[in-house]
């Protein structure tokens, strides 16, 4: 069981580093493409704590499943807010924005899991 915790360590620090500086009040992505990138970043985040927390058995096969499906479909939808974003920059931003509350959603189910 020691070794599965030594698997969630990284990713949790990463994704738990990267909610805490908005709570911080820490420098945030401010421009479109910073927070696009952003949000590229917490995909890789998600897939990455989701495999942790599968092989420390603190979420079922099922479980990681839908967590890696939602990664997908927001990755996805990134795609198409960067596309949006080039013709219709507020119609792109609004999508983006809708996919970042997604994933810090996502984000804050996996931590949980990870206690």
């Amino acid at each position: 069981m020691q070794t599965h915790r030594l698997y969630l360590l990284p990713a949790l620090l990463l994704m738990t580093l990267m909610m805490s500086c908005a709570a911080l009040d820490l420098e945030q992505p401010k421009t479109f493409n910073e927070r696009l990138a952003a949000g590229y970043t917490t995909v890789t985040s998600v897939r990455d704590l989701t495999g942790s927390l599968l092989q420390a058995d603190k979420i079922t096969p099922e479980d990681a499943q839908q967590s890696q499906n939602q990664a997908d479909n927001a990755r996805a939808g990134l795609d198409i807010a960067r596309s949006v974003h080039a013709t219709d920059p507020t119609a792109g931003d609004a999508k983006l924005g809708s996919i970042i509350t997604a994933l810090n959603a996502l984000s804050g189910y996996l931590i949980s899991r990870s206690k």
